[in-house]
């Protein structure tokens, strides 16, 4: 159990992000990749939902002029923050698809500017989250029997923008507390595993795959030709048999597809050569 949680993706997710919050590694920035940006995606439009929604079905309800100004101020921020979203995903495919060098002068510009946007809009919402604990939980206003609808609905997104705020307090809780207790107790390094030297299983996949056969151990693949004297397997030292799975690397190795395959989990290089496999 805990080595599936070593190297599962949100493990390694979990602690990139806090290296690179805390400055020990000077890697890309985590939250720049289309996954992330995606849920970033499906939670502001789900907020935006939720904020229109209420607006419209609460117009009845007699609320101090804070609460409703508050949600609407909120609802404002996060399609700003949309706009902002899908500003970063242009700059994000751009530098994934590469560009020349005057371009790289126009890319860092936006960059820049995008970044510089993102501080206003955090600044904002850090502003808003605090104005927003004064005006609801207020006990002079009694905000709950007047307006329940929106009362409810600004306790959520003031809980949602809690739990968000304290996300590096809690990563630091999970990997720097939890995580080595479980790693005493079980005895295994769970921060060991979880170091990006395994390969992933889109480039494990891209690797040809063959079934063996002994009446032609001359198999040719590709411009890569198997050698005729390699005819058992260097990782569980079992000869090859027929209609074997097989796995052949970037270097010519070939090995036993189950073999192989979860060894370059471990390590992403040939087990003979030592040829890192290509990223």
């Amino acid at each position: 159990m805990a080595i599936r949680i070593s190297r599962a993706r949100w493990y390694s997710f979990a602690r990139r992000v806090f290296h690179y919050q805390n400055g020990t590694d000077s890697g890309s920035n985590p939250f720049n990749t289309g996954s992330w940006m995606f849920m970033e995606l499906l939670g502001l439009v789900f907020q935006i939902v939720m904020i229109t929604y209420t607006l419209s079905v609460s117009k009845e309800e007699k609320t101090v002029w804070p609460m409703r100004t508050w949600v609407t101020g909120y609802g404002v921020g996060c399609v700003l923050n949309l706009g902002l979203l899908f500003w970063r995903y242009r700059v994000f495919c751009s530098t994934q698809v590469g560009v020349e060098d005057s371009g790289n002068i126009e890319e860092s510009r936006n960059m820049q500017m995008m970044n510089k946007s993102r501080t206003v809009m955090e600044l904002f919402f850090a502003i808003w989250f605090v104005m927003g604990n004064v005006w609801v939980f207020d006990s002079r206003f009694g905000t709950f029997q007047k307006a329940p609808k929106l009362d409810v609905l600004c306790i959520s997104l003031l809980a949602w923008n809690a739990i968000t705020y304290s996300f590096p307090f809690i990563l630091f809780l999970f990997l720097c507390c939890f995580v080595p207790l479980i790693s005493n107790l079980l005895g295994y390094n769970m921060n060991a595993g979880s170091t990006n030297r395994g390969a992933s299983e889109d480039q494990i996949l891209k690797l040809p795959t063959w079934k063996y056969k002994e009446i032609e151990p001359d198999l040719e693949l590709g411009k890569s030709i198997i050698d005729s004297s390699n005819t058992e397997c260097c990782i569980c030292l079992a000869k090859y048999k027929e209609k074997e799975e097989m796995r052949q690397l970037g270097c010519s190795h070939t090995f036993h597809m189950k073999c192989v395959d979860q060894w370059l989990k471990i390590v992403s290089c040939c087990p003979l050569c030592k040829q890192e496999l290509e990223r």
